[in-house]
């Protein structure tokens, strides 16, 4: 009778037990399913993160590539305009006048100083300079007075089996290491005195005067003189100068 009476009352515990013990199991269950999700953001938030990372890094390449390019560019442009400076230079020089006792006020860059028999002076593309009271003169230099080299633009006349370099109506000679001031040979310059128009003239002919309205123009470094479409070359013969008449059309 009394293990009848109990059995009852322990199926009733074992049940009550068995449910106890299985809600923390259910527990556990949502538990695990939050950090799951919560691992899951958190690896999903780093991708993102390393997409963004990876994309300035990008970023900072491409920029630095195109600053890069952007520099060799500048450096091609500039040597190209130096290259073309230079060959207009070169071709279109147009020379300064040599106006002995002009006055500057400050010597021209590049400047080179010489000392002839103590007295100083400043050379500069072919013209020389004194000091004056209140800046620089221009100055003829005297005979004698050397230099290691020609200026850019200088002619060359050989006259009398001696061959004379000039600029700036300035005459050398060329000694062993340099080249030394001359007096100006006796050339007789013919006048332009001929006045007439372009047809009393004939290409390849060379003519012993100019016509007045001439005009002086350098080109290439050499001395011509131009009318209307002809140009006169000079060219010495025995003491005197010729003009051969050309086109450089």
């Amino acid at each position: 009778m009394k293990l009848t009476f109990l059995l009852p009352a322990l199926l009733v515990i074992g049940t009550v037990s068995g449910s106890a013990l299985g809600a923390p199991s259910e527990e556990n269950s949502k538990s695990y399913k939050r950090d799951h999700d919560k691992r899951v953001e958190h690896k999903r938030d780093e991708r993102k993160h390393e997409k963004r990372v990876e994309y300035k890094r990008d970023e900072r390449r491409h920029e630095k590539k195109k600053r890069i390019e952007y520099k060799q560019d500048k450096r091609e442009q500039r040597k190209y305009e130096n290259r073309k400076r230079a060959y207009v230079k070169s071709n279109h020089h147009k020379v300064v006048t040599y106006r002995p006792g002009r006055l500057i006020n400050h010597l021209p860059r590049n400047s080179a100083s010489i000392r002839f028999n103590g007295i100083s002076f400043t050379f500069n593309d072919g013209i020389y300079y004194r000091k004056a009271k209140s800046g620089y003169r221009s100055v003829i230099p005297p005979r004698g007075l050397r230099i290691r080299s020609l200026p850019k633009h200088y002619s060359r006349i050989r006259h009398h089996n001696t061959t004379y370099y000039t600029y700036q109506n300035v005459y050398y000679v060329a000694d062993n290491d340099g080249y030394t001031v001359v007096d100006t040979p006796n050339i007789q310059l013919n006048k332009a005195i001929k006045i007439g128009n372009a047809n009393d003239y004939s290409l390849g002919e060379t003519y012993d005067s100019l016509p007045s309205s001439a005009e002086a123009v350098t080109i290439n470094s050499k001395q011509y003189f131009k009318y209307n479409d002809i140009y006169f070359l000079p060219q010495i013969s025995g003491d005197e100068i010729k003009y051969l008449a050309i086109s450089l059309g």
